[in-house]
């Protein structure tokens, strides 16, 4: 069941984060959307539960519902379905590798990009939060979606590279599978972080 954490801010005035894991399962990931107000909070938190345990239709993280008349991003084109749906599909590789690489993006990938959009809809993933993702795996720090008190440590840069090689197949194929997103992928490119 979704439940609300109340935390203090350093202006001292309180904030109220929704957190349950996905699907209501002790496996599913963690996720977590944060408010100013607690009615809202509540408000929110019975979504979730009224939903399964899932993100309520039409609710785009950090921004709340999507415009009336702006279709719903569908579940396939979250990046963490997305991207666990081409690693099941890829072919040539053992089911070690397979396991290495279910294991990386639920680790590695999922934390930070796991309910943004392989696509136009919905919250899609920008330069911004690429360049993120990198400096947090080089600094240690925990993802946005990471259950709190996850403790990381920092990667080198060979690892990052190897994760960065998995996020950019994953958005190939996205593309492959829509060329209008060609011009439009920032995962295409490497972040300038000195990686």
């Amino acid at each position: 069941m979704a439940y609300i954490k109340t935390n203090a801010r350093l202006s001292g005035d309180p904030s109220f984060t929704v957190l349950w894991r996905a699907g209501g399962t002790r496996t599913g990931s963690w996720c977590r959307e944060t408010f100013d107000d607690e009615d809202q909070a509540k408000r929110f938190r019975n979504l979730v539960n009224g939903h399964g345990q899932q993100w309520p239709p039409g609710w785009v993280k950090g921004e709340g519902f999507v415009e009336p008349g702006e279709p719903p991003m569908p579940d396939s084109e979250k990046f963490a379905l997305y991207a666990h749906a081409y690693v099941g599909l890829l072919t040539d590789i053992s089911e070690h590798t397979r396991t290495n690489y279910t294991r990386f993006i639920d680790n590695h990938l999922s934390p930070w990009f796991g309910e943004l959009s392989v696509s136009d809809r919905g919250h899609r993933i920008t330069r911004d939060h690429i360049s993120r993702w990198v400096l947090d795996l080089q600094a240690g720090r925990p993802g946005p979606q990471h259950p709190p008190g996850t403790t990381r440590r920092p990667y080198s840069p060979k690892t990052i590279a190897n994760l960065h090689g998995l996020l950019f197949s994953v958005f190939q194929s996205a593309v492959e599978a829509d060329p209008s997103l060609q011009a439009r992928n920032t995962i295409m490119v490497w972040p300038s972080s000195g990686v």
